[in-house]
């Protein structure tokens, strides 16, 4: 296991032995720390001989810009299956108060599957996240 402290706001750790990434912000992200900080995520997950299998801990990050998640499913999620060489599988884990902050209507319902690029869910408990990345392909 290898973790690496990008900044004071995220930390990245390799689990080769669960075949999977996982991303703690660990704190309250700016827009522009927040898609600085998924970019980071993407170049650490490609050298980790391309990480498919992303846990993504946002229980610490209080506030959801719905413009970030637009950005997220417009512009980064689509752009995985070129880095990462395959589908990905990304498992949000949340604390249970953030499960309404994003009411946007244009958004799909969790579980969703982005083309072939990515699947994402949610979770506010991680051994269940876990779970679920361990049983995709």
């Amino acid at each position: 296991m290898t973790t690496t402290a990008i900044n004071d706001y995220l930390t990245l750790t390799h689990r080769p032995d669960l075949g999977m990434v996982t991303a703690r912000w660990t704190r309250p992200a700016t827009s522009t720390e927040l898609r600085a900080g998924y970019q980071e995520l993407l170049r650490y997950a490609s050298g980790c001989e391309a990480c498919r299998h992303w846990l993504i801990d946002s229980r610490r990050r209080t506030q959801v810009d719905a413009r970030d998640v637009h950005w997220l499913a417009e512009t980064f999620y689509p752009a995985l299956r070129h880095h990462l060489h395959g589908q990905a599988y990304l498992a949000f884990l949340i604390a249970p108060y953030q499960l309404d902050d994003v009411q946007d209507d244009t958004l799909p319902p969790l579980p969703h599957t982005y083309g072939d690029n990515c699947s994402i869910n949610q979770f506010v408990d991680e051994a269940e996240a876990v779970a679920w990345l361990s049983a995709q392909p």
